[in-house]
């Protein structure tokens, strides 16, 4: 396969995260809706009685950020700048894994081991240029991610889910 079939099949890869990370939290409402449905309640009664729903609710918030995150660097992926997307990668799987999303940590694992690949660079050398005075900047939209996953681990810990 040429590598512009790659980079469209990879351009591809990114595109199906971006709209399945849009849809998690229409996909949680359509959830919470059919269980409210079953025992004839509404969603935020169902939401209040349960404090782990709340957090399942915020996690499924964070994944539209985490989208609009990817359309960033997809667009550096295209200019050039494979290191930005490489390491913006890793924090979101970190993010993902502290969120529990078991489906888009893989997914964008996925999507960072394709990239590696078809760009043929190393975590090494995409750390080693990026991280400098400017690495809090680089992944500066990747943190927020961390803070807010961090809040809802901590609260998933305290529930005890």
């Amino acid at each position: 396969m040429t590598n512009t079939k790659q980079i469209k099949l990879l351009d591809r890869y990114y595109n199906i995260a971006k709209i399945l990370l849009t849809l998690t939290p229409f996909l949680y409402i359509m959830y919470l809706s059919m269980g409210a449905s079953k025992i004839g309640s509404s969603i935020p009664q169902i939401i209040q009685t349960n404090p782990g729903n709340m957090v399942m609710f915020l996690v499924s918030m964070i994944n539209p950020f985490i989208a609009y995150l990817l359309i960033f660097m997809h667009r550096k992926l295209d200019n050039g700048d494979i290191s930005y997307s490489v390491v913006n990668l890793v924090v979101l799987i970190v993010a993902e894994i502290m969120l529990e999303n078991a489906f888009y940590a893989i997914l964008l694992g996925f999507i960072l081991s394709k990239t590696l690949k078809i760009y043929n660079v190393s975590f090494r050398e995409c750390f080693k240029s990026k991280f400098n005075k400017s690495f809090l900047g680089t992944i500066s939209g990747g943190i927020v991610v961390l803070f807010l996953a961090g809040i809802c681990l901590f609260a998933t810990l305290r529930i005890g889910m």
